[in-house]
Parts: structure tokens; C-alpha cells; sequence
């Protein structure tokens, strides 16, 4: 797999602001990472590559410097978002953007949190990008209570709670990716968990370390997927994430009856990681509600394509965040699901789908959102006709090589 992009982030950015050298291996990831690496580039941190590692040279908190113009994140979420954290805690002004995709999703959900630090962030008058951040390095303790369980908005805080060296309380309705979390107490700080209550203390520095990054159990689910609706198909995934705050979507299919097996698992780099083994298998439908969703949220479309597989009708609730992630991916997925002849029901947060039917295939819009494509060209192996996947080059933004890895385990 390639490696996990949400880790990926995180450690060019958390190495960006320690101290010292850090040393990155693990494959490459797609776009979004790159936006990410050429934004720091742009913030004046040094970065190399070489013979499968990264290395990146951290000056400290304040050893970024202001860029010549306008940062470009792209396509990336998380690059926006986690960046925001940092430069809250600068000395010097920023304006941030990134594409039409970037620019309808909802930035009030870090605004909100960092202007209460004492950030002075303007943003566009839909609430979105792009972010003009006037930063601030006396920025204010903050305890806040999250509405939405998002992995992005707690490392924006986290991470403008470090840099500015004050604490930080968050708290979740639902628990949400750490990996935040795990890098910054590898690096030093000290960030405590308690159900689903954090709290960062002040740190008065980072200290780099080697991260080794696993690969990324998102993009393995599609494989997984795969190799349950297919007949005959026995897969072996190795070196996958297994960070218990991502792998929900291995427990809802093992719930829905999946011969899917972990192996070799270990802990590295602060994180867990294994290999997944996994077979063709008949399934029985599922219920989703919103305390799971945090742990699947990436791979909720390919429930959708599983269920319809399934023995029952499938359920999602709670799961009202998908309307805002690189596109509205409920109503794009029912979109999608009907015009290869799924029938499917859409909802405010959530979506339903009737198991034992046959997908036909046809044509689906994937709106350029990169876990729609490759949604999609999991349904068309098990559709009677194949599917034309629109804009499938938007696997790119997190995989690249995917479909030329899906046709080689095609051909063996």
C-alpha cells in the first residue's frame, strides 16, 4: 500500500516544528502530500528525499518564515487544516487556498477554535477558503468542546496549542484518528487521553525523532472490498496500518461475516501495524451509527457497494460529515448507486441499501473525488457490464498506482 496519508501529513509537519533532524521512511503517498511537503517548502523548511527516505531539517517553533505568496494546498484537507494550527502561532501574516473543492468545504470548524486562541483568521463569506491567518505567538489556553468528531480539527488546536507552548482540553462526542497524538508524545510533549477528553500540556519543545510510516489502511480497504466480492479471490495485504482509531471499516466487515485475518501485527513508530489476509465471503447487512463513524468515515461509500451484496438492507446514520468532505459524498454515492441499478436510499446523515442485488453497471459521475473513483471501480469487478468511471484520474490525490495494482491482481 502506499504510505498513510493522514501519518504522512503529520509527520512532515510535527518534523517542520521540532528540533533537530527527522528521518521519514515508508512509500509515498499521492497529491494531497505533496501539497503538503511544497507548503513547507514555501514556509522555508528544508526537505530532501532520497533512496526512500525524507528528511526534514525542524528549526523549532518559530523557524518557519513568512512565504512570497499565497500557499497552495490543493486538493488537501488536512494539509489546510493542520496547517491553520501552525501558522495561528507565527509572527507573520499568511493567505491560504486551494481548489474549487477546497474552497467548499467548511473552515469555520478550525476558525472558531483558533480566534478563541487569539488567531486573527478572515476567511471567505461562505466560511471557507481561502484563509487569510495574521499569526500570534502569545496565543491563549483553550478548553473546548468539539461538535463534530474531526481527527483535522483536533490537530489544528493541538497543534496551535504546542507551537504557541500553552494547553490545550478538547473534547469529542465521538473518538477521531490519533495519530496527532502519538507523534507529539513521541516527540516530547505531554498529551493525555481520558475517554474521549484530551488535554496537551504547555511544551517548551519538540524534539525530532525517525518516523517510519506504515501503509495506509484506507487505500487496502479497496482491496479488501474487492477480494470479498469476488469469487475465488484469497489476498494477503502487508505492512498495513492497524491504528485502532482507523480499522473500523475491518470490524464492520467482519461483523458482516468477511474472512478477513490479521497477522504479524507490531507495534512501530508509535503505531500498529500488520498484514491482512482475506477471502471471498457471503455477508449479512449491517447498521452504522454515528459512534463508529469517525473510525470508517473514509470507507462508508464502500459499505454502501458491500451491502448491496449482502444478506438484508444496510444502514448508515450519523454520518452527516461525509456532505462535506472532497465532495457531498452521500448524495453523489446514491447518485452513483442508482445508475449502475443499486437501489438505494439517501438521508439527511446516512444513506440504507437492499442486500441480494445484482449490479448491472453503466456510467457514474464520481464528481473528481478520489474515494468515489476508486468506490466505484470496486463495484464495477462485480457489476454483470462493467462501469465507466468518470474523472478517474482523481485517484491520484491518494493513489496513484491504484488502478495499475488492481489490474495486475486482475491478471494473476
Amino acid at each position: 500500500m502506499p504510505g498513510d496519508k493522514s501519518i504522512w501529513h503529520r509527520a512532515l509537519i510535527i518534523s517542520a516544528i521540532a528540533n533537530g533532524e527527522t528521518e521519514i521512511t515508508g512509500n509515498p503517498a499521492g497529491l494531497d502530500v505533496e501539497s503538503t511537503k511544497r507548503c513547507l517548502l514555501d514556509l522555508g523548511v528544508s526537505i530532501s528525499s532520497s533512496d526512500g527516505k525524507t528528511m526534514v531539517n525542524g528549526n523549532g517553533f518559530n523557524g518557519m518564515r513568512k512565504p512570497e505568496n499565497a500557499l497552495d494546498v490543493g486538493n488537501s484537507g488536512s494539509t489546510i487544516r493542520l496547517l491553520s494550527g501552525v501558522l495561528s502561532a507565527q509572527k507573520f501574516e499568511t493567505l491560504i487556498d486551494g481548489d474549487s473543492s477546497i474552497r467548499k468545504r467548511p473552515m469555520n470548524r478550525i476558525v472558531t477554535p483558533l480566534s478563541q486562541m487569539g488567531a486573527h483568521i478572515s476567511s471567505a463569506p461562505s466560511g471557507g477558503c481561502p484563509l487569510g491567518i495574521k499569526g500570534n505567538p502569545d496565543l491563549n489556553s483553550i478548553t473546548y468542546d468539539m461538535p463534530v468528531a474531526s481527527a483535522q480539527v483536533k490537530s489544528a488546536i493541538l497543534l496551535a496549542g504546542v507551537t504557541a507552548g500553552v494547553s490545550v482540553t478538547l473534547s469529542e462526542p465521538h473518538s477521531s484518528r490519533d495519530h496527532t497524538e502519538i507523534m507529539l508524545r513521541r516527540c516530547g510533549a505531554i498529551v493525555e487521553k481520558d475517554n474521549n477528553k484530551i488535554r496537551l500540556d504547555p511544551c517548551p519543545e519538540l524534539t525530532a525523532t525517525n518516523f517510519n510510516i506504515p501503509g495506509d489502511f484506507s487505500s487496502a480497504a479497496y482491496f479488501i472490498a474487492a477480494a470479498i466480492l469476488i469469487e475465488g479471490s484469497d489476498l494477503l495485504i502487508k505492512d498495513v496500518g492497524l491504528n485502532p482509531t482507523r480499522i473500523g471499516f475491518l470490524n464492520v466487515v467482519k461483523e458482516m461475516g468477511a474472512a478477513v485475518e490479521i497477522h504479524n501485527s507490531r507495534e512501530e513508530s508509535g503505531e500498529i501495524r500488520g498484514d491482512i489476509s482475506v477471502k471471498h465471503s457471503k455477508l449479512n447487512a449491517v447498521s452504522i451509527t454515528a459512534e463508529t463513524v469517525p473510525s470508517i468515515i473514509d470507507e462508508l461509500p464502500l459499505i454502501s457497494v458491500l451491502g448491496a451484496k449482502a444478506e438484508g438492507i444496510t444502514t448508515v446514520s450519523g454520518a452527516g460529515e461525509l456532505r462535506v468532505k472532497e465532495s457531498d459524498r452521500i448524495s453523489l454515492l446514491i447518485k452513483g448507486l442508482r445508475s449502475i441499478g443499486i437501489e438505494a436510499e439517501e438521508f439527511e446523515d446516512g444513506f440504507s441499501v437492499r442486500g441480494n442485488q445484482s449490479i448491472i453497471g453503466g456510467e457514474t459521475d464520481t464528481g473528481g473525488d478520489h474515494r468515489m473513483v476508486m468506490t466505484f471501480a470496486i463495484a464495477a469487478l462485480a457489476s454483470k457490464n462493467g462501469i465507466t468511471v468518470r474523472d478517474a484520474e482523481s485517484s491520484s490525490v491518494s493513489y496513484p498506482s491504484f488502478f495499475n495494482e488492481l489490474d495486475e491482481l486482475g491478471s494473476n
